[in-house]
């Protein structure tokens, strides 16, 4: 059997020759394609212990800082809707852009009645938070809400290129008459 030769390669130039030679280039470009695609993503994971009562004890923290908005995705132990939450149950991701020891922002998801809106906050040492606007909240399950932010809508202090941040949610019911809070990480923030 005859093999094909390339138009304009030369004599003794053949097309399997040719993918030969260059298999080991497109592997180096898919992987480091893959590799540019995953680092990409930017997901950080936090993980929380079954150590609150109430249904809104934290599970897991997922957030996503990259691409676009910081996008925080809290998943508790516990099932719940908007009915039940009305007045009673509430989910904070903490934001200090400041470096101090509190946080500056914090973005706050509560029931609307039969729906979940989400809203940022300027926090001050005294007097009155400040309402700084709506944010967008989205439920994957019933056990979940996620909220995200622009960094636009936030300052930050001095030369401070980072931010850090935890989550906080409020719960009372009858197994919680004084609201069983919970907070993750425990220890410092992300």
């Amino acid at each position: 059997m005859a093999e094909r030769r390339l138009a304009g390669k030369g004599p003794g130039v053949s097309r399997s020759r040719v993918l030969r030679a260059g298999a080991p280039f497109a592997a180096a470009l898919i992987t480091v394609t893959l590799m540019a695609v995953v680092a990409g993503a930017h997901h950080t994971d936090l993980r929380d212990p079954n150590d609150t009562r109430g249904r809104l004890d934290v599970m897991q923290v997922r957030f996503r800082h990259q691409p676009g908005p910081p996008l925080w995705t809290v998943i508790t132990f516990g099932e719940w809707g908007a009915p039940k939450m009305w007045d009673r149950g509430y989910i904070l991701v903490l934001l200090d852009t400041d470096g101090g020891t509190g946080a500056e922002y914090y973005l706050l998801v509560r029931s609307l009645g039969r729906a979940f809106g989400g809203s940022l906050w300027r926090a001050h040492a005294t007097g009155p938070d400040s309402y700084l606007g709506a944010v967008p909240v989205k439920r994957f399950s019933r056990r979940s809400a996620s909220v995200q932010v622009g960094l636009t809508r936030l300052k930050f202090g001095g030369s401070r290129s980072f931010y850090r941040w935890w989550v906080q949610t409020l719960y009372t019911s009858r197994a919680c008459p004084r609201t069983c809070q919970d907070r993750a990480p425990n220890g410092q923030p992300v």
